[in-house]
C-alpha cells in the first residue's frame, strides 16, 4: 500500500527518514563499521554467515540483534520498527525461518474486496457444502492418540479422527494436555513460533470508497479522515465488514 508521510520519534527527535533518525538520535553509529550503512545494510551484515544451527545460540531475536549490531545498533533497529520487547520475545530461529520463507515471495497477491474475513467466510461455506460439522466455543482439553487415530476431548465432546489440523496460537495451546499436544510443545518448531505485536484501531470514512474500486491492482490506502487507536502508529488497514 502506498503510505506517505511516515515519521519516527526516538530520544526526543522527530524525523521523516531513517538516515535523519540515525544522525540525530544515534550519532555514535556515524563512526565505526556502520558509518556508511543504512539500517537495511546493517541487518544484512548481522545475518552474514548465520546458519540455521547458529540461530539456536541466541535465545531471542533481541539477543541476536544486540549481539550483532551492538547496543546502539539494537536500539536503532527497535526505534525504526517501533518495536518494544515487552510484547513477548521472538526466537532467532523463527525469524530465520520467516526470512527463508519470504526470500522468494513475489508479493503479487490481492486482498479480498471485503477484507481478509472473506477468506474465512468462503472456507466456512465450502466446509458446510461438504457436510463438515462445526462446533464453536468448545475449549479443547486434551489431544491424544488412540491406535491409528487422534482423539480430541473438549468439555462436552470427544472426537476421533484419522487426521488432525491444529491451528491454535502457542500460548493457549500450552494449556492443552495429552501425548500429541505434549510432543508438539516439546518440538523446537513450536518454540520458534513468531509472536508479533498488534493493536486494534478504527478508521472512519464518509463513504465506502473500497466498494467502487474497479481494479484491485490499483487499490491504494486512502488517507483516513478520523482514526482512533490505543497506539500512535498505523501498520496497515483494509476494508472490513
Amino acid at each position: 500500500m502506498n503510505i506517505k508521510n511516515v515519521h519516527w520519534a526516538a530520544r526526543g527527535v522527530f524525523v521523516s527518514n531513517t538516515q535523519a533518525l540515525k544522525e540525530q538520535a544515534f550519532p555514535t553509529l556515524l563512526s565505526g563499521p556502520f558509518a556508511n550503512m543504512t539500517l537495511s545494510k546493517m541487518m544484512k551484515y548481522a545475518w552474514m554467515n548465520i546458519t540455521r544451527e547458529k540461530t539456536l545460540e541466541f535465545p531471542s531475536y533481541d539477543d541476536f540483534v544486540c549481539h550483532q549490531l551492538g547496543s546502539e545498533g539494537c536500539e536503532f533497529y527497535m526505534a525504526r520498527y517501533a518495536i518494544k520487547r515487552n510484547y513477548g520475545e521472538d526466537s532467532t530461529f523463527s525469524v530465520y525461518e520467516r526470512n527463508e520463507a519470504f526470500s522468494d515471495l513475489s508479493y503479487d497477491f490481492l486482498r479480498p474486496p471485503g477484507g481478509l474475513s472473506d477468506i474465512v467466510s468462503a472456507l466456512e461455506r465450502s466446509a458446510k457444502r461438504l457436510g463438515v460439522k462445526m462446533y464453536a466455543r468448545e475449549k479443547v482439553k486434551t489431544i491424544h492418540r488412540t491406535g491409528n487415530n487422534f482423539a480430541v476431548d473438549t468439555d462436552n465432546f470427544t472426537v476421533s479422527a484419522r487426521k488432525l489440523i491444529i491451528a491454535v496460537p502457542s500460548t493457549p495451546f500450552e494449556e492443552i494436555s495429552g501425548d500429541v499436544a505434549e510432543d508438539i510443545q516439546r518440538n523446537v518448531f513450536f518454540e520458534a513460533i513468531l509472536a508479533d505485536s498488534s493493536f486494534k484501531a478504527v478508521a472512519l470514512y464518509s463513504y465506502p470508497w473500497w466498494e467502487n474500486i474497479t481494479s484491485l491492482h490499483n487499490l491504494t490506502l486512502k488517507s483516513f479522515e478520523r482514526f482512533f487507536s490505543a497506539a500512535s502508529c498505523l501498520v496497515s488497514i483494509m476494508p472490513y465488514r
